[in-house]
């Protein structure tokens, strides 16, 4: 094993790379600073904000700490004491056995070049009961050097995890930060601010939007849909899913965003404040819908659409979707 290393604060600034996420990296920078580290963290908030990145970035600040070379296995995309473990490509779920047969075995050596090995559980939200019961032992009894980082994009573990966690919240990014990030990819700014829109503070989202070559067709579709719905027919239902099922996270992305367009229309009649492209006649013709009803709508299609990340079966997902707007529309 390695030799006894001591802490030293360092220059290098992981955490400074992260966007949008001031009020975790205060918490998290405060807390290296005191040499506060709790033994396991839960980062959790929307899909896409930065908490894997921020996760990352803690891990290598913290590893940096004892080992002044540590920068060097970060490029090559590996550290001895880091660890990373993720729902596998043919699973729904984190399983026990990745708990018991990788993250337990792994935390059981010592650190090798630091004084502290971390574990980033990717997708925690993702664990199925075996896992998170498996997991609940380690927590309880952790390695004295053993640092976990829980990263959820829900908040839906066993209290008995969380309530071992030092909870870090993160929240959706503004949409001029995910716009500024989208131009530093290379992506033009009518594009960035059009796909910030849709983002709803996500950088995933917002990359994916820009750079899809169906962006158009999406946006085209779903004013067709909507038009069809509020047409008042219940074929109009099946027939929307079916077009949303391939592409069932985005187009209902967009159609949320649409949604979010009629409302203000309604309450204002100001089209400078639409947030998307849109048909203003088929804005005109929505604004006499009942707003309880499409307020509540859209806080299902945005409760339903999360589960298209479960591997949930989209068509079905899909109906759902479209019948929820078409009762708020008919």
């Amino acid at each position: 094993m390695g030799q006894t290393r001591e802490w030293q604060m360092n220059n290098i600034d992981y955490l400074g790379e992260i966007k949008g996420q001031d009020q975790a990296v205060a918490l998290l920078r405060q807390t290296i600073a005191n040499r506060h580290l709790s033994h396991a963290y839960l980062f959790w908030g929307p899909k896409g904000v930065g908490k894997m990145s921020c996760a990352l970035a803690l891990a290598r600040t913290v590893i940096s700490q004892y080992d002044p070379q540590a920068e060097m296995f970060f490029r090559q995309g590996m550290h001895p004491d880091l660890l990373t473990v993720e729902k596998q490509e043919n699973r729904t779920v984190i399983t026990k056995e990745q708990v018991t047969g990788e993250i337990e075995p792994w935390l059981a050596l010592k650190p090798y070049r630091s004084q502290q090995r971390v574990v980033i559980l990717r997708d925690a939200h993702l664990m199925s009961t075996e896992a998170a019961n498996a997991l609940l032992k380690t927590l309880e009894e952790p390695p004295a050097y053993s640092l976990l980082v829980l990263v959820a994009d829900e908040q839906n573990l066993l209290e008995t995890i969380v309530s071992r966690c030092q909870p870090v919240r993160f929240f959706p990014v503004s949409e001029n930060t995910v716009a500024d990030f989208l131009q530093e990819q290379g992506i033009e700014p009518g594009r960035a601010e059009m796909a910030a829109h849709l983002s709803q503070g996500s950088f995933s989202n917002a990359l994916q939007y820009s750079k899809s070559n169906e962006l158009e067709e999406w946006l085209a579709g779903a004013r067709r849909i909507l038009a069809d719905l509020a047409g008042g027919e219940v074929v109009s239902v099946y027939q929307a899913a079916e077009k949303m099922e391939k592409n069932g996270e985005m187009m209902s992305g967009i159609l949320e965003a649409m949604l979010r367009d009629v409302i203000i229309w309604q309450q204002t009649e100001r089209e400078d404040l639409l947030v998307l492209p849109f048909d203003l006649n088929l804005v005109r013709q929505l604004a006499d819908r009942d707003t309880g009803r499409l307020c509540s709508a859209l806080d299902e299609v945005h409760q339903l659409r999360t589960y298209y990340r479960r591997n949930a079966n989209a068509l079905l997902l899909s109906t759902n979707i479209s019948y929820s707007l078409w009762e708020a529309l008919k």
